[in-house]
């Protein structure tokens, strides 16, 4: 089965997780606003999914590497809402004059867009490829990618010296915490693609998505119409947006027409 090791990669990611947003989202869960609650759950519980898909063929449970596969039919639209969700909070902060969202609400909510589109297409396509191992572990495991940069962008804030933020004084850092994580997110979807080039079409397609989130946010202003438009606008709108895309997406993974199986080789 490819990607053998992918799992430990899926927990360090979760632990990374855990350890930055711990003194950011955990220790304050009372105060936090219900859009975080959202994100957080069902960002996590698409996390706890990839764990277990990268994890149980490796260890003969494919009866359960299939129920929890057709668990996404839920944790995507859960994803998709609570990505919504988290977005439109960023933009109500900057309104309310949130200096560090003044200075990268827009440009973070434009790479949030751009992640938000790449897991929805790596599901969709993860599921029409249901049938071609190496396809469908790629496309599946790609939907990590998007989730890697904003994880290593504040560990590198939290524990680089000279990179940390520890005030308004510091906020100016953050781009340079953020592109350095886009670029190793960046690398390793590189080196991915290009260690299985037959079947490396995820690593390109998350490797382009990737570069387009690295230009964005470098030259975005930190102030745009659309973005201070979308604090204006409904969250249950927004709610019911997200859960139709992901069920939009997964409909649309089952429904394409699958591509043939080819024999499963012993890389990776």
């Amino acid at each position: 089965m490819p990607y053998r090791h992918a799992w430990a990669f899926i927990a360090l990611l979760i632990a990374a997780t855990i350890f930055v947003f711990w003194h950011r989202y955990f220790t304050i869960l009372a105060t936090s606003p219900a859009s975080w609650h959202l994100h957080g759950v069902t960002a996590g519980l698409w996390m706890l999914l990839l764990l277990a898909q990268s994890r149980t063929p490796h260890s003969g449970q494919m009866a359960l590497h299939r129920l929890v596969g057709k668990a996404s039919f839920v944790a995507i639209p859960l994803f998709a809402a609570g990505s919504l969700a988290v977005i439109q909070s960023m933009a109500v902060t900057t309104r309310a004059g949130d200096a560090f969202y003044a200075l990268w609400g827009a440009k973070l909510t434009f790479v949030d867009l751009m992640a938000f589109a790449a897991v929805l297409y790596g599901a969709a396509m993860a599921l029409r490829h249901r049938r071609q191992v190496r396809l469908h572990a790629g496309y599946m495991l790609s939907t990590a990618l998007p989730l890697v940069a904003p994880v290593l962008g504040r560990v590198i804030t939290d524990t680089v010296p000279g990179l940390t933020i520890d005030g308004p004084q510091d906020f100016a850092r953050f781009g340079l915490d953020q592109q350095l994580a886009n670029l190793a997110a960046a690398l390793t979807a590189l080196w991915l693609w290009r260690r299985d080039p037959r079947f490396g079409q995820p690593w390109a397609v998350a490797l382009a998505v990737i570069i387009i989130q690295i230009i964005g946010f470098e030259l975005l202003p930190a102030t745009t119409a659309w973005f201070d438009a979308i604090g204006t606008l409904s969250l249950p709108a927004l709610l019911v947006s997200g859960l139709a895309a992901g069920v939009a997406t997964v409909l649309a993974g089952w429904r394409l027409p699958a591509t043939r199986a080819r024999p499963v080789t012993t890389q990776g």
